[in-house]
C-alpha cells in the first residue's frame, strides 16, 4: 500500500519545490512504504549531523532548497580549523568540506547549535512533539526525558526530514508502540553516593540486556533523581544496545506508574540489576593495560556549566600532563567563559569545544591526530568509554570526575575499581 500524501507533499514529489526536496521526500516515502507507514507527519523541528553526512548526499538534498519554514538544529561538528590551532595535522579537504557545509547551513537559516544536548540551551520539545533527529543520544533523551516522539533514524534519513519538514508516521511516533516491553528492577543497590559515572554504568548494562528497539521501564529509582543523573542513565542505554525510549517510573512524563507504563499488560521480561551486574559492567568499561593516561575526556553527553565549573575548580592554578577536552555547545562554552571557567581550563592546558568528544575526539582519532594520537583515555562517561575503545581503538580508564581530573594532572590512573559492596 502506498502512503497517502497531501497536496504539498505531492508537489514536493513532483519537483515543484526543487530537486533537493524531491530527492528527500522520495527517500522518506520509500522508507515509510517499507515499514507500512500510512502517511508522513510534519515535524516540530529537525536536527542534523552535517559533518557525518557524505558530501555528495549533502549536495544532492540541498540543491535548490531555500530557507526552511521549520526549525533545524545541528549536531556536534568537526571544527577542523580549531584542531589545527591545537597542533593537529588536519587535511585541507576536511577543512574545505566543513566550510562549504557551514555556508549552506547559513543560507538555509538553520541554527548551528553544535550539540547533542540542546535541552541545556533551551531547545526543549513539548510532550507529544514529533521530532526527527540523528544521534542516539539526542533521540533517547528527547523521547524519554521530555515525552517527544522520535524514531531511531540515521544521518541520511534525518537529513531528508530536515529538508522536507516531514517524517514517516511509524515506530515510536505511534502511541501504541511507546509502551514499555521490558522492566528493570534494582536489587539492593545503595545509590546515595552515586555520581554521573555510576548511572552511566547502570544504563550501559541495561542497554546490553534489551534486544532491538524495545522500550524499557526502570523501577526503583529515587523520585527526586536529579536531571543530570537521569540523563546519564538514559543516554548510555543505546550505546550498548538500541534502546530509544526509556521510562523512569514515577519520574519521566509517560511513566506515572508501572501499570500505565506497560499499558496495563505484563512485561515481556524482567531484568534485575544488582551488585554483580554493576561490578562486571564497570570492569568491562575499563580496558586499560597500564596506568599511563594520555588524554582525558569529558562531555559525553555535552557538559553543562556546572560540570565545567567543577572541573575548572579542580584545575585552578595547576598544569595538566595530558591533553584534555570537554565537549559542550558553543552556547554553554560562552557561558563558561563569561564565568571565568574556560580561562582556568585553558591555562591548565585543556580545551572546551562543541565536538563529540567520544566518536570525534581529535586527540584519539588516528585519521585526525596522526602520530600524535593519544593511546589511552580517562573518562567519566560510559558512552565515551565504549566509543573511544571501539572507534578509536585506545585503552580506556573509566571512573569518577575526580579520578579523571587527577589523571590529567598526573598522567597516571589512580582510580579505584568499584567493589559494589
Amino acid at each position: 500500500m502506498s502512503m497517502i500524501l497531501n497536496d504539498e507533499e505531492k508537489g514536493m514529489l513532483a519537483g515543484d519545490y526543487g530537486a533537493g526536496k524531491q530527492k528527500a521526500i522520495e527517500l522518506l516515502i520509500r522508507l515509510g512504504n517499507s515499514f507500512g507507514a500510512e502517511k508522513l507527519s510534519p515535524v516540530s523541528y529537525a536536527h542534523v549531523s552535517y559533518d557525518s553526512c557524505p558530501e555528495d548526499f549533502w549536495d544532492l538534498l540541498t540543491t535548490d532548497v531555500q530557507q526552511t519554514p521549520h526549525t533545524v538544529t545541528t549536531h556536534p561538528s568537526f571544527q577542523p580549523e580549531l584542531w589545527r590551532k591545537w597542533g593537529l595535522p588536519v587535511k585541507d579537504e576536511t577543512v574545505g568540506e566543513h566550510r562549504r557545509k557551514v555556508k549552506t547551513i547559513e543560507q538555509l537559516g538553520w541554527i548551528r547549535t553544535e550539540t547533542c544536548a540542546e535541552y541545556l540551551i533551551g531547545i526543549i520539545p513539548q510532550l507529544g512533539d514529533i521530532v526527527s533527529m540523528a544521534g542516539s543520544c539526542m533521540q533517547v533523551a528527547n523521547n524519554s526525558l521530555f515525552g517527544a516522539k522520535v524514531e531511531r533514524m540515521g544521518t541520511l534519513v534525518s537529513m531528508a526530514a530536515a529538508i522536507c519538514g516531514r517524517t514517516p508516521l511509524m515506530g515510536l511516533l505511534l502511541p501504541e508502540n511507546r509502551y514499555a516491553s521490558y522492566l528493570v528492577e534494582l536489587n539492593d543497590l545503595n545509590m546515595s553516593q552515586w555520581s554521573i559515572c555510576h548511572y552511566q554504568c547502570l544504563g550501559y548494562y541495561i542497554g546490553s540486556q534489551v534486544p532491538g528497539f524495545k522500550p524499557v521501564a526502570v523501577a526503583g529509582l529515587p523520585y527526586d533523581l536529579p536531571f543530570d543523573f537521569a540523563r546519564a542513565l538514559i543516554i548510555s542505554m543505546p550505546t550498548s544496545g538500541a534502546i530509544t525510549l526509556a521510562h523512569l517510573v514515577g519520574i519521566t512524563p509517560e511513566a506515572h506508574t508501572i501499570e500505565s507504563t506497560f499499558g496495563h499488560k505484563k512485561p515481556e521480561q524482567v531484568i534485575r540489576v544488582g551488585k554483580n551486574e554493576m561490578g562486571t559492567t564497570w570492569e568491562k568499561l575499563n580496558t586499560w593495560h597500564n596506568d599511563i593516561v594520555e588524554n582525558v575526556t569529558f562531555g559525553c553527553p555535552h557538559a553543562n556549566v556546572e560540570d565545567i565549573g567543577r572541573i575548572a575548580a579542580r584545575l585552578e592554578g595547576k598544569k595538566i600532563k595530558t591533553s584534555l577536552i570537554i565537549g559542550a555547545s558553543s552556547f554553554i562554552a560562552t557561558a563558561a567563559r563569561n564565568r571565568g571557567y574556560t580561562d582556568t581550563i585553558e591555562k591548565a592546558g585543556g580545551h572546551i569545544a562543541s565536538v563529540c568528544p567520544a566518536i570525534w575526539n581529535p586527540f584519539t582519532r588516528r585519521d585526525i591526530a596522526g602520530e600524535k594520537q593519544a593511546k589511552s583515555v580517562a573518562t567519566n562517561s560510559a558512552r565515551a568509554a565504549h566509543y573511544l575503545a571501539t572507534v578509536s581503538g585506545v585503552s580506556v580508564f573509566f571512573g569518577t570526575e575526580e579520578d579523571c581530573v587527577n589523571a590529567a594532572l598526573t598522567g597516571r590512573w589512580k582510580g579505584v575499581m568499584q567493589k559494589w559492596k
